[in-house]
């Protein structure tokens, strides 16, 4: 258990709460959980190290007067990013014609607000954080063009590498930092011990000689 996530979640979720009403209210008190907290905890918390600026159960009003709900809102200019946990069997057990026709209307009008969204099943969040972590980088890095506070102290070009590390569907090898930085061995091989040792990346394969690297799971820290 992450005692300062704990701790900064639940400080979080009562001023929520507090400063709500009707049904947001309800849905704060009675169906923000386990989903909601796993994404927080396992994709978001790890790389950004805190909750501001997130609003969960965000209330909107469509054009037609209806009501929607949102997980999680990144009010943030000048882009606003949607984040969503689903879990497989809730949505198996409620799934009708009426709620899949709602599901489809709640999203459009969320793409036709000119919002951003990310959906994470639960399942992914428990089984790969890793590859959640590394949406949430993306989002940050594509839509608000800034480095995460986490990296913010990491050099220019330890910050490339986890840049590299994120993009990449494979682990990286030292030739692929070489291309990337336009440096030699002996520095890309020292950058990428300095980060294994932060906790930033793993050995993925090589004992004595390390031949590959990727991203480590931060979900800890």
């Amino acid at each position: 258990m992450n005692k300062e996530f704990e701790s900064a979640y639940r400080i979080w979720l009562d001023n929520h709460v507090a400063q709500s009403s009707g049904e947001r209210r309800r849905r704060l008190q009675t169906r923000h959980g386990f989903g909601e907290k796993h994404l927080l905890e396992h994709a978001w918390w790890p790389v950004v190290g805190n909750l501001n600026q997130l609003h969960p159960e965000y209330e909107f009003v469509a054009p037609d007067g209806k009501f929607y709900y949102i997980d999680l809102f990144y009010l943030r200019s000048p882009i606003f990013t949607c984040l969503e946990a689903d879990g497989f069997s809730t949505h198996a057990r409620d799934a009708d014609r009426d709620s899949f026709s709602d599901g489809l209307d709640r999203q459009n009008e969320i793409v036709l607000s000119k919002w951003h969204i990310l959906r994470f099943s639960v399942d992914k969040l428990k089984e790969n954080p890793l590859s959640c972590q590394r949406h949430v980088r993306r989002m940050l890095e594509e839509l608000y063009g800034e480095d995460c506070a986490a990296v913010s102290h990491l050099s220019i070009y330890q910050r490339e590498i986890i840049r590299l590390a994120t993009r990449s569907g494979v682990p990286i090898t030292p030739h692929s930092v070489e291309e990337c930085l336009g440096k030699k061995e002996t520095f890309v091989l020292k950058q990428l011990h300095e980060l294994v040792e932060e906790g930033w990346l793993e050995v993925a394969s090589g004992t004595q000689r390390k031949r590959s690297y990727r991203l480590k799971s931060r979900q800890d820290n």
